[in-house]
């Protein structure tokens, strides 16, 4: 993680007009044991994250996928269009044209 996390703070902020063309989400489920007990003895408790995922396809027709917040995935539509800000593959903003 700290290796993307220097490498896109290294790249360049861009700004490229662009089109979302797909979202999606991917759901993580854990099971954990309660009370530390490895075992098992004392139950299991389940706990999930959801990542969310923009592509975008820029004027040239390449399409790259960007992890965005739950907030800007649910504000964001496929078919908009507009001007998408990133820095490597770290999503900063899009504003719809």
């Amino acid at each position: 993680m700290i290796p993307g996390w220097h490498k896109n703070n290294q790249s360049p902020r861009l700004s490229v007009s662009a089109t979302i063309v797909a979202k999606r989400e991917n759901i993580t489920h854990y099971n954990h044991a309660n009370a530390g007990d490895l075992s098992g003895a004392h139950g299991f408790h389940s706990t999930s994250s959801t990542s969310y995922y923009v592509t975008f396809q820029v004027e040239s027709g390449d399409r790259m996928e960007l992890q965005v917040s739950g907030r800007e995935y649910g504000m964001l539509a496929e078919g908009d269009i507009g001007k998408l800000t990133f820095q490597g593959t770290r999503y900063l903003s899009f504003e719809r044209a």
